[in-house]
C-alpha cells in the first residue's frame, strides 16, 4: 500500500474512532443499558419461567446472541450514520475528490464500524458477566467470528 493511501486510511480510522468517542455518551452508553434491560425482561422474568436450554440456563443460553445483536448494529448503524453525516454536511464531496481509491475509504469506514462495533461488543459481554457466568470454551473461534461479523455489516452499512 502506497504511504499516502496509509495516511489517509489511517485518518479515517482516527476520524471515525473520535467521532463516536466524543459523543459516546450517544453511542456507547444506550446499546449497554439496552442489553441490561433485556437481560433482566428476557433472562431474569421470562428465563426463570422457560427453565434450561440444552443443559444452560436460558440466560447464559440468550448471552451470546445478546452480544452478537449489539456487535451487529452499531457496526452498521456507525457507517451508515457516518455517510449520512457527511452528506448532510456536504463534506463527502471532499472525500470523493481527494486523491484515494475508493477501497481505501471504504476500508476507513469499516475500520471505524469495525472499532464501535468491537467497543460495544466488549461493553456488553461485561455487562453480561454481573447476570451470568460465561464459559469460553475456544476464543480464537470467537474473536474471529465477532471480528468477522462486523466487518461484513460495517460493509452492509
Amino acid at each position: 500500500m502506497n504511504k499516502l493511501y496509509w495516511v489517509a486510511f489511517k485518518s479515517l480510522i482516527i476520524k471515525e474512532v473520535t467521532r463516536f468517542s466524543r459523543i459516546w455518551v450517544q453511542t456507547l452508553v444506550p446499546p449497554a443499558i439496552t442489553m441490561t434491560l433485556y437481560f433482566i425482561i428476557f433472562g431474569n422474568l421470562i428465563g426463570s419461567r422457560i427453565g434450561e436450554m440444552g443443559g444452560f440456563s436460558y440466560m447464559a443460553y440468550i448471552v451470546p446472541g445478546l452480544i452478537m445483536m449489539s456487535v451487529i448494529t452499531n457496526s452498521y448503524s456507525n457507517v451508515a450514520s457516518s455517510f449520512f453525516s457527511a452528506k448532510l454536511q456536504r463534506n463527502i464531496e471532499e472525500l470523493m475528490v481527494a486523491p484515494v481509491p475508493n477501497y481505501i475509504i471504504i476500508a476507513g469506514y469499516v475500520g471505524g464500524g469495525v472499532c464501535r462495533g468491537l467497543a460495544v461488543g466488549f461493553l456488553v459481554s461485561v455487562v453480561s458477566l454481573f447476570f451470568v457466568d460465561l464459559h469460553i470454551a475456544h476464543l480464537g473461534v470467537i474473536v474471529a467470528t465477532v471480528v468477522l461479523t462486523s466487518i461484513l455489516f460495517s460493509l452492509g452499512g
